[in-house]
């Protein structure tokens, strides 16, 4: 599992990377004028959430290969979903779709509840370690 979330860590922080590139450059070719400060914000917050936890995962993966524990396995999905859900969510729906109204609303809140959880997690495992 180690692989998986050190993967995963590169590629999510590989992905923010170009999103914060793109939110910078590009996406007021996307969004309309007087939509663009609130597109701006929210790509900033996905873009701070998408790499702040792609070093967490990072760092799962790495404890994972010192102490394999069920507690950093569940982290590191929790924290995948998260960044999946939450920074996912905020790049499709919110920012490039424009929806804020549905059931697809709560993509981005599930996957800032699991953000958390992953912490939870990543919190449960350091403290069961021997």
């Amino acid at each position: 599992m180690p692989r998986l979330w050190m993967t995963l860590s590169g590629l999510f922080g590989a992905i923010g990377v170009a999103m914060a590139a793109w939110s910078a450059h590009g996406l007021t070719a996307f969004v309309p004028p007087d939509e663009l400060a609130q597109a701006i914000s929210r790509a900033n917050t996905a873009n701070q959430y998408l790499l702040f936890h792609a070093l967490a995962l990072l760092g799962v993966g790495m404890a994972q290969r010192q102490a394999p524990s069920p507690w950093l396995f569940l982290a590191g999905v929790l924290f995948a979903l998260g960044m999946l859900g939450f920074a996912g969510g905020l790049y499709a729906l919110r920012i490039f779709a424009g929806i804020h109204t549905g059931p697809t609303v709560y993509i981005v809140p599930i996957g800032g509840a699991c953000l958390i959880l992953g912490w939870v997690a990543l919190a449960v495992a350091g403290w069961r370690m021997r």
